[in-house]
């Protein structure tokens, strides 16, 4: 059983602990990750916008997929579109 004297000791240690340099560096890599690289940024941008593309035109009105057509199409579909420079 800790006495009082030793509990405040031992939570200031602690608390010394967290606030020292090394912890509020680990946290704050922790929080702010590093931003995509600018053509991870413009790769992912395109596909958003030829996703939504190919899914207009590989799904019925009520959004089922058409006959025959896979989520796997929508995607080569997609790709396809950016390579072509569609999007």
């Amino acid at each position: 059983m800790l006495t009082p004297d030793e509990y405040i000791g031992l939570r200031q240690l602690l608390d010394a602990n967290k606030e020292s340099e090394g912890a509020s560096l680990a946290l704050s890599t922790r929080d702010n990750p590093k931003p995509p690289r600018r053509k991870n940024r413009k790769r992912s941008s395109q596909l958003s916008k030829a996703f939504r593309k190919a899914n207009d035109v590989m799904r019925n009105k009520n959004g089922s997929l058409k006959k025959g057509k896979t989520q796997a199409d929508v995607a080569r579909y997609a790709h396809r579109l950016i390579k072509q420079g569609k999007v």
